[in-house]
């Protein structure tokens, strides 16, 4: 195929040439957020991180890579200004219109990359289930970096479980290793909350807990928006992080694509 990997900058016959001379094609949907990440980091965060992993996986593996969707579920953060949210049944809506497109025009094997971690889950699995009974065909998947991520997450931490991962220690590091320039490292400062007895924090791990709604918070309340400990975050953590999930969603595609996933 041509070297270019983002479906936008592609012509239409190449695109057919692309449908027709591979045997599963497979095209990635990235998905992020405009939201606050706390006083030391930019709103695009999540975006950032569903665009650049969607284009260093669509290297890594070959395929095509959809547009970025830059908005996400982020109602609980609309006390921060320039945070915008779309309701969940619009992010569903949204979703499953570009899922039905992509597989109206015979791309095999259609998957999403959530970089509003978690957050964005139930939008695109309501999503998927829809577009999939309308295309029992084509299969649909969708990689996090919190579900796919959970081993390398574990390994690479230095902080507490429960210290938080909301413009904390990861997002931070990922930021250093791609946008240093975007990250107020003056304003860095550890920030957590309390989950209650029956919450947890700790977004990769197994413990007992009872799912709620994500909870609003405001500067208003002397909230800063983060949730964890930037302190601990370095560029080489982003950069060992990302290669790992780069790596380990290639390997996934290449196990669709060969019909062993």
């Amino acid at each position: 195929m041509t070297d270019a990997h983002r479906l936008e900058e592609l012509p239409w016959p190449a695109v057919e040439q692309y449908l027709t001379e591979r045997e599963s094609p497979t095209v990635i949907v990235p998905i992020g957020s405009t939201e606050q990440h706390g006083p030391h980091l930019p709103l695009a965060v999540d975006a950032f991180q569903a665009r650049d992993l969607a284009e260093e996986i669509a290297v890594a593996a070959d395929v095509l890579t959809a547009p970025l969707i830059p908005y996400g579920d982020a109602n609980h953060h609309l006390g921060f200004p320039g945070t915008i949210s779309l309701s969940t049944e619009t992010v569903v809506s949204v979703l499953t219109d570009v899922y039905d497109s992509l597989a109206g025009h015979g791309f095999a094997n259609v998957i999403t990359v959530n970089g509003h971690r978690i957050a964005n889950l139930p939008a695109i699995e309501t999503a998927m289930q829809r577009s999939a009974a309308e295309h029992p065909d084509t299969s649909f998947a969708a990689i996090d970096p919190l579900r796919l991520g959970i081993s390398v997450h574990e390994r690479l931490r230095d902080g507490d479980p429960e210290d938080g991962m909301h413009g904390g220690e990861f997002e931070t590091s990922f930021m250093l290793a791609r946008y240093p320039e975007l990250v107020d490292e003056d304003a860095i400062e550890k920030e957590t909350a309390d989950p209650g007895p029956y919450g947890t924090l700790n977004l990769v791990g197994n413990e007992d807990r009872v799912l709620t709604p994500s909870t609003a918070h405001s500067p208003e309340d002397g909230d800063l928006g983060h949730v964890g400990d930037p302190t601990l975050a370095s560029a080489g953590k982003g950069d060992a992080l990302w290669a790992e999930l780069v790596a380990d969603a290639a390997d996934y595609i290449e196990a669709i694509e060969g019909g062993d996933a």
